[in-house]
C-alpha cells in the first residue's frame, strides 16, 4: 500500500518549507504554495540558485491566512497579509514565462533588500496574477518552477543514498508529496492517481538543478555537486537533464492528508534510464 508520508508547502519560491498534517488542494497548487516570489527592480526572477540565504528565511502560516518571517541575520520579523498589499502589479517572468505579480509592501521590500545585500521587491501572485503550466496550457499554476504539484518517494531517495558521497536528505528537492511503500522510482509509471479527494496527472519527471546542492540547513553548496553528480550517473534523459520526482496537475480539487493511501488509477511507460553507476 502507498501512503503519503508528509506533505510541504513553501509560500515564498527559495524559502524553507512547512511540514503540514493537511492540506486543501487547488488547481493551481497547495493552499500558500508558491504564492510569493522575490524580484530584482526590474522584475527578473531572484531564487535560491542565486542567492542560497533564501533557503534560510522561516515562514509561519497564522489561522488568519497571515505568515511571518524570520532569518537568522534579520533582527526584525516580517509579517505579511495580503489584504495590505498595494494594489498595483510588477510584470515579471518565471523563466521566461510572463506573469503579473501583486506588490506587496514597501516593508517587505526593504526586509528582502537588507538580508540579500541588493535592492528587491516582493510580489504576490495576486488576483490579477495569471499563469499557466506548459504541457497543460488550461492548467494554473502560481510562482512553482513549471507546474504546481511535486511528487517524490522515500524509496527513491534510499536508492539514491545508496551511492551518494553524502547523505541527502529529503528536503532538498522540495517536494510537496511524499510517497512511502512504493518501490524506487515506481512514481515514474504512474499516469493517474488519486490521493484523498483529489485526482491527480503525473505529467513529466521532474528535471533538477544546482539548487538540490544547497544545504537546507546551512545554505552552502555541496562541493561534490551531490545528488546531482550521482543522479547524473543513473537518472540522466537525453535534451531533459537529471531528474528525480514527478511533476503534477491536479485533476479537481479538494482535501489531502498526511496518512492519506494513493490509489493508482492509470498506469503509464516510463522514461528508460541507463545506470552507470
Amino acid at each position: 500500500m502507498f501512503n503519503i508520508e508528509s506533505l510541504a508547502v513553501y509560500p515564498i519560491k527559495s524559502i524553507k518549507g512547512i511540514p503540514l498534517h493537511s492540506s486543501v488542494v487547488n488547481l493551481s497548487g497547495l493552499a500558500h504554495d508558491r504564492r510569493y516570489m522575490v524580484t530584482d527592480t526590474s522584475g527578473n526572477m531572484i531564487t535560491a540558485r542565486t542567492q542560497p540565504t533564501l533557503t534560510l528565511v522561516h515562514p509561519v502560516i497564522h489561522d488568519n491566512g497571515s505568515i511571518t518571517l524570520t532569518h537568522p541575520k534579520m533582527t526584525s520579523t516580517l509579517e505579511l497579509r495580503a489584504s495590505s498589499f498595494e494594489s498595483s502589479y510588477n510584470e515579471t517572468a518565471v523563466f521566461k514565462q510572463p506573469v503579473k505579480g501583486q506588490k506587496t509592501k514597501s516593508q517587505a521590500d526593504e526586509w528582502f533588500s537588507e538580508l540579500l545585500g541588493t535592492p528587491v521587491n516582493l510580489l504576490f501572485f495576486g488576483e490579477n496574477s495569471q499563469r499557466f503550466t506548459s504541457r497543460r496550457p488550461e492548467s494554473p499554476v502560481a510562482f512553482a518552477d513549471g507546474y504546481p504539484f511535486l511528487l517524490t518517494n522515500t524509496a527513491s531517495l534510499e536508492e539514491l543514498n545508496r551511492t551518494t558521497e553524502i547523505d541527502i536528505d529529503m528536503r532538498r528537492f522540495r517536494s510537496n508529496i511524499v510517497v512511502s511503500g512504493a518501490e524506487a522510482f515506481e512514481e515514474d509509471s504512474w499516469k493517474i492517481i488519486q490521493i484523498g479527494e483529489v485526482k491527480f496527472e503525473n505529467v513529466k519527471p521532474c528535471a533538477r538543478c544546482k539548487f538540490t546542492t544547497i544545504d537546507p540547513d546551512t545554505a552552502e553548496q555541496n562541493k561534490l555537486a551531490e545528488p546531482l553528480r550521482t543522479l547524473a550517473k543513473f537518472r540522466k534523459l537525453d535534451k531533459k537533464g537529471v531528474t528525480f520526482g514527478v511533476n503534477l496537475i491536479a485533476l479537481n480539487e479538494g482535501q489531502i492528508k498526511q496518512g492519506d493511501k494513493v490509489e493508482i488509477i492509470e498506469y503509464q511507460t516510463p522514461e528508460a534510464y541507463l545506470d552507470k553507476r
